[in-house]
């Protein structure tokens, strides 16, 4: 068989359209119980799809590249926004037992499909279409991602959508930094995932649990041993809550550097909940402004209804973060976090970034935008609407001579919990630690 599809992938020559060809009869040769070998070299290729009980394993050296051609792709269910395109390189829907393995590497050639930015401008923009998510897997069960390199995705990079029993494990992915909204893992109303030991580079979303209107609920996700780096967030979960999310530990995670090392973000009526965060280390310190190391909000995000999300039972605990920001826990009025428990956190502060400058000019979505009263708030961690708060052993270590005045923890509407921080300051002492507004959480 290896031979075989090499002799067919070199007939084909230069031509993609008859590289996707040899390729997809090689995969469906191999239904029910196959492995299809891609040998070392590069290979242009448009979508192949994948089918139940095939392993396709790039061998060390072969590239499967994604040809900028979008007339050759066929147009294949398009979701909620404009980064669920109809344009997909690897496209699976109602598969079993699946496998994309290494070490082998698939090249989305992204910049095939942006414009430059100018030079006052790192971001990239997308010229139109583009290939998004450049792996699609769709209602699929027993699905297997492993030791393989994904990169230069042009949109989103893997995207799981309602499937069950997945694990992903000892993947590299390495998209541009400033690339248009290339997340790395998309896990959006699946079930019973593991993801281990990887290593996740770009600009939007690392690692993210969604619940999107046109999926289910996401429950029973893991996610250990990871190294990663974002412009954006690390690990998350939302911002997409039109389903319940249930279930979630992200655990033992180094993050190089992300704008927000950790976010669960409520823009639609679902409920999150039973949420643990445990064992992660690392440092906001991008080039972008409006860093957090943890940011929870809920907000009807232009919404006109008012029906907003209920997020519940979230434990964060030995975290550890370089940053120039704050801990943003915020819920519009009308609703509430509950039970959120935050313990050994410690902030390091080399500089600090100040919010009442830095929040007043952006025009980011993602900044507590329905919670006018606090998104500007100066102190380490601002909490705004939230019912049992428990903080233990919230360390702050501010710059010496901080130019910032910084309480400790500011608080608004905060009913029920207890605060016990002996180690938490504030930036300079002529501002007082703690900060209450009509809230009646005890400290010691």
């Amino acid at each position: 068989m290896p031979d075989e599809l090499l002799a067919a992938l070199n007939a084909a020559g230069a031509d993609p359209a008859a590289t996707t060809r040899v390729l997809q009869a090689a995969i469906d040769a191999a239904a029910g119980s196959g492995t299809v070998r891609v040998p070392p070299g590069r290979w242009t290729i448009s979508t192949i799809y994948l089918r139940s009980g095939v392993t396709l394993h790039l061998q060390r050296g072969a590239v499967l590249k994604a040809w900028e051609n979008l007339d050759a792709y066929p147009r294949l269910p398009r979701g909620h926004n404009k980064d669920r395109q109809p344009y997909h390189l690897i496209y699976a829907d109602g598969c079993q037992g699946i496998t994309i393995e290494g070490p082998g590497t698939i090249d989305g050639q992204g910049m095939l499909f942006w414009h430059r930015p100018p030079e006052w401008a790192p971001y990239y923009r997308p010229r139109g279409d583009r290939i998004s998510p450049l792996v699609e897997l769709r209602n699929c069960r027993d699905v297997v991602v492993r030791d393989i390199t994904i990169a230069q995705a042009p949109g989103w990079t893997v995207h799981f959508f309602c499937c069950d029993r997945v694990v992903v494990r000892g993947i590299d992915i390495d998209n541009h930094l400033y690339g248009p909204n290339n997340d790395g893992l998309d896990i959006n109303g699946c079930r019973d995932v593991f993801v281990s030991d990887c290593r996740i580079r770009g600009c939007d979303d690392n690692i993210i649990v969604k619940a999107t209107a046109d999926a289910r609920s996401s429950e029973r996700i893991v996610v250990t041993n990871c190294i990663l780096q974002s412009n954006c967030a690390a690990l998350g979960l939302g911002a997409e809550t039109h389903q319940d999310i249930r279930d979630v530990a992200f655990s033992n995670c180094a993050i190089i550097s992300a704008l927000r090392m950790i976010q669960i973000e409520m823009w639609e009526a679902g409920t999150v909940e039973n949420v643990v965060v445990s064992n992660i280390t690392g440092r906001n310190m991008t080039e972008v402004p409006l860093e957090r190391p943890i940011y929870m909000d809920i907000q009807q995000h232009g919404r006109p209804e008012p029906a907003l999300g209920k997020l519940r039972n979230v434990l964060v605990s030995n975290f550890a973060a370089t940053t120039r920001g704050r801990i943003l826990l915020t819920a519009q009025d009308g609703s509430v976090i509950e039970n959120v428990t935050l313990r050994d956190v410690h902030l390091s502060y080399p500089e600090i970034e100040d919010p009442a400058v830095t929040v007043p000019l952006s025009r980011s979505s993602q900044m507590s935008n329905y919670s006018p009263h606090s998104r500007a708030a100066r102190a380490a961690m601002v909490v705004d609407n939230a019912r049992q708060l428990q903080v233990h052993n919230l360390v702050t270590q501010w710059p010496q001579d901080a130019a910032v005045p910084m309480h400790g923890l500011w608080m608004r509407n905060v009913q029920g919990g207890v605060i016990d921080c002996p180690c938490l300051r504030a930036s300079r002492p002529d501002v007082a630690v703690i900060h209450q507004t009509d809230s009646n959480v005890p400290v010691r």
